[in-house]
């Protein structure tokens, strides 16, 4: 320990009440030698080195003088005297030395304790805001353990889309089992202008208007619009609207939400009311067009093989959709694709494919031949690459297998020609995002 602390006055002084006070017991106990320089054991090296080590090396060189001017008093005529007196001042500055250099490695030591210290307690309270914040996001997805594709898969099981109100209903039906909205309206848009109310949850304080800022922007900028997003945030009553647009890029419809509890007031939750309220009334719009089809008198015949298949119409209108999510929302699908010129391997996949467990209501599967060339997909929407990677997995394992039994049979029947490399391709398989989708046709020659 120092005293680094205390004024160097208060050092001095203290040194020199020690250095008299050991002259006066020297004195007393040898009038002749009172700084005892002349027994066997050297009490002035002693004296010296207990001061300079524990005051520094001023505190011993104060010490130094003051025994010096004693010397001068008594040893005079000592033959020793000068050679004692410079000994013992080599001893005091090694003394210093050592407790400079004792002293600088403490400092360091405790620069650096210090510094440990304050990072230890950064990362203490980092860590318990990172548990809290953990903590905050489990109690959201407990409270709300929806996923894009199960809120979806919820839609398309209902059959509530024949009207504008039954969907409208379904929707804020879906907003409050799987996000939380207490209050919320649908409202028809017709020339940038709110005009009926198709369906409504919770308590409605009043109608909305269009002097309201918050529905006014998000129809004028065709797009949705958070109440954060508005400077002056008292010109609305609402938390959120979101348009609907069709494919001339009209506003049509608008979702406003006035009521959602704080924990589900997060950019997470938005996004999913957003692509969801989108999703279920581009199914709606796609449901009334068909019913209009259906309900005309007299259809034109047309030839098979110069009409598509309803399926294949469909599964491209979904594949536009879900591209159309990704650019607005980046939220990925997937398509996996499987090709073979083998017709036998070819049935034998549809069949599998047609009765796959491993697929949801929201996948879809369509099987198509381009230049006798036999190729599946299958949409997996809201699917991202990591997580098609286990469902992919499977599919190439019962495929693989599909392939391996059929080579077998195909032996057993006697068909070995078809087992030559020409005869029996092997299949093809790979996976890519829906915006790929129309190159995945060039690809194979189906465009």
């Amino acid at each position: 320990m120092t005293l680094e602390k205390k004024s160097p006055l208060i050092q001095g002084f203290e040194v020199v009440i020690i250095t008299a006070i050991i002259a006066s017991i020297g004195y007393f106990i040898d009038k002749k030698d009172p700084l005892l320089i002349h027994y066997h054991f050297s009490f002035l090296i002693l004296w010296l080195a207990i001061i300079t080590l524990f005051y520094g090396l001023s505190m011993g060189i104060v010490m130094w003088v003051g025994f010096a001017i004693v010397s001068s008093l008594v040893y005079i005529d000592d033959p020793i005297f000068i050679s004692t007196l410079l000994e013992n001042l080599f001893f005091v500055f090694l003394f210093g030395l050592f407790f400079s250099n004792l002293h600088s490695e403490i400092d360091k030591y405790k620069i650096k304790t210090q510094y440990l210290q304050l990072r230890l307690k950064e990362l203490t309270n980092a860590f318990f805001t990172l548990k809290i914040s953990h903590d905050k996001l489990e109690s959201i997805y407990i409270i709300q353990p929806a996923s894009i594709r199960f809120v979806i898969s919820e839609i398309l099981e209902s059959n509530e889309h024949a009207t504008p109100k039954e969907s409208a209903n379904n929707t804020l039906q879906i907003l409050k089992k799987f996000f939380g909205v207490n209050s919320a309206m649908i409202y028809r848009v017709k020339r940038d202008t709110i005009r009926e109310r198709f369906a409504s949850i919770g308590h409605i304080d009043k109608e909305p208007t269009m002097r309201d800022k918050l529905i006014s922007e998000s129809i004028l900028q065709k797009k949705a619009i958070y109440l954060d997003d508005l400077e002056d945030r008292e010109q609305t009553d609402y938390l959120y609207a979101i348009p609907f647009l069709d494919k001339r890029d009209i506003v049509v419809a608008i979702l406003i939400i006035q009521d959602i509890p704080f924990l589900f007031y997060n950019k997470d939750t938005i996004l999913k009311i957003n692509v969801a309220f989108n999703y279920i009334w581009t199914e709606y719009k796609k449901r009334a067009s068909l019913l209009k089809v259906q309900k005309r008198k007299k259809l034109p015949s047309i030839k098979k093989d110069r009409h598509q298949r309803q399926n294949i119409i469909d599964f491209k209108i979904e594949v536009e959709r879900l591209t159309n999510i990704l650019n607005g929302y980046n939220i990925d699908s997937r398509i996996y694709a499987i090709y073979t010129k083998n017709v036998y391997l070819d049935r034998e996949i549809k069949d599998f494919l047609y009765q796959n467990e491993l697929f949801e209501i929201l996948d879809q599967y369509i099987s198509i031949e381009c230049k006798n060339r036999y190729i599946h997909f299958i949409l997996f929407p809201f699917v991202s690459l990591p997580n098609l990677h286990s469902k992919a997995k499977s599919l190439d394992e019962e495929l693989d297998e599909i392939e391996s039994r059929l080579r077998v049979e195909m032996l057993e029947d006697g068909l070995k020609y078809h087992l030559s490399s020409k005869s029996f391709e092997g299949l093809r398989k790979k996976h890519i995002s829906v915006k790929l989708f129309y190159n995945l046709l060039q690809e194979y020659g189906c465009v």
